[in-house]
Order: structure tokens, then C-alpha cells, then sequence
């Protein structure tokens, strides 16, 4: 197994240990989002969980394509904005709500040549 592989599972089973299901009740009751794969966890965990991965565009695009609410959030705080190219962007966007677009949007697009 790849070392991007260990990292994607550290950190999917690090966001559900710290899932809530007071949390992923409130994600719909509180925010209107609906995630059909969420774990509960709030952005300042997610943001704590990928911290010691620093930035690593691989691994954010890896935990992507898990489908994981919490995984994608875990996304902008790890991506490389330099890397980040347009394509990556507009393939996002048809899959995410506001509460992704806005996390991605404050932390990582922003950041990019393509903002």
C-alpha cells in the first residue's frame, strides 16, 4: 500500500472517530446540508485532523474521491493551491453544497492563479 493510501485511511478513520451524530443531525437541521456519507465532525476538528499532513495536494485529491463529507472539507486545508488547476475546480463544483464550496472557496481556491 502507497503512502498516500495509509494516509487517506489515517485520516478517513481519525474523521470517524471524532463523528457525532449530534453533529451530522445538525448539518441538515442547522445548515441545510444534506451529505449522504458524513461522519458529524465541525470544521475545526477537520482542519486539526489535517494539520500534520501539511500540504498535500496527492492526499487531498485522494480523500476526494472517498465521498466523504468531512474528507472533502479536509480537501481545502490541504491542497495545493499552485496546483490546483481549473479543471479540478469546475469537476468540484458540480459535486459539492455551500458549506464544501465555502471552505473550499475561503482556504484554497482563493489561493489559486484560477480564483
Amino acid at each position: 500500500m502507497s503512502s498516500c493510501a495509509k494516509d487517506v485511511r489515517a485520516v478517513v478513520a481519525a474523521l470517524e472517530k471524532k463523528g457525532a451524530k449530534k453533529v451530522r443531525e445538525e448539518m441538515l437541521a442547522r445548515y441545510g446540508i444534506t451529505a449522504p456519507k458524513a461522519f458529524g465532525v465541525g470544521v475545526g476538528v477537520i482542519r486539526g485532523i489535517a494539520k500534520p499532513y501539511g500540504t498535500d495536494h496527492e492526499l487531498a485529491l485522494e480523500l476526494w474521491k472517498t465521498g466523504w463529507y468531512e474528507a472533502r472539507m479536509a480537501r481545502a486545508f490541504l491542497g495545493d493551491a499552485e496546483r490546483l488547476t481549473a479543471a479540478e475546480m469546475d469537476r468540484w463544483m458540480r459535486d459539492f453544497d455551500w458549506g464544501i464550496c465555502d471552505i473550499l472557496c475561503f482556504h484554497l481556491s482563493v489561493r489559486s492563479a484560477h480564483a
